[in-house]
């Protein structure tokens, strides 16, 4: 039964931005499983641009990058 379960759904905050979220995370990991960024877009059904959009606010929410992007 769904009412019964509970869920817990952590972000992380970086000014007035979202660090890190649970869609943010997800798309890491599709990054992560599928190798590039545009491949784990066109799986979560999201825009390109957008995708690259939370890449470049977790990147810059973070001391180091935690995606690093390469031509091709």
């Amino acid at each position: 039964n769904r009412m019964n379960q509970a869920a817990l759904k952590i972000r992380i905050t970086h000014g007035n931005s979202i660090a890190m979220g649970p869609g943010k995370a997800d798309l890491l990991e599709a990054i992560d499983r599928l190798g590039s960024i545009s491949s784990a877009a066109r799986q979560m059904q999201m825009s390109y641009k957008r995708a690259w959009d939370l890449v470049d606010t977790i990147n810059k929410s973070f001391t180091q990058p935690l995606v690093t992007s390469s031509p091709g």
